[in-house]
């Protein structure tokens, strides 16, 4: 009877560390560091136009130009509006990109933005400035 408890109490143990490790690493791949400046989950329900990392601030300020002027709202990347910061070209491009992204139905061909652009599963939001 005692070596039966054993075996029970081993193949609990078991049982809770494959359920707790299996939970431990489904948490920490949902934070993931994005382009070296965004940390945010990731849902795969959930799709976002965000600049390629190679894409330079020239062709992202064209972009950032270009969907601006598509008649998206562009007010919250002003600086100081509540997604003006950082302050730079990549952060403001990847805003308005997103923008005009969800304004076109989220269809992949919204988001190519002359090859500069990409599809990710990856919340770019940050604690102040949420993307929908």
């Amino acid at each position: 009877m005692k070596s039966l408890s054993n075996v029970s109490f081993l193949l609990l143990g078991t049982v809770f560390f494959h359920l707790f490790s299996s939970t431990a690493v489904e948490a920490a791949s949902k934070g993931k560091l994005l382009h070296g400046e965004y940390k945010g989950a990731k849902d795969e329900d959930k799709r976002y136009c965000v600049p390629k990392p190679e894409a330079s601030d020239a062709a992202l300020q064209k972009n950032l130009d270009w969907a601006c002027g598509q008649g998206i709202d562009c007010s919250p990347i002003q600086p100081g509006a509540i997604c003006g910061d950082p302050a730079t070209v990549r952060f403001r491009a990847q805003f308005a990109m997103n923008s005009y992204y969800r304004k076109q139905g989220g269809i992949d061909s919204a988001c190519d933005f002359s090859g500069t652009a990409q599809i990710t599963h990856v919340d770019p939001s940050s604690e102040k400035c949420k993307y929908v």
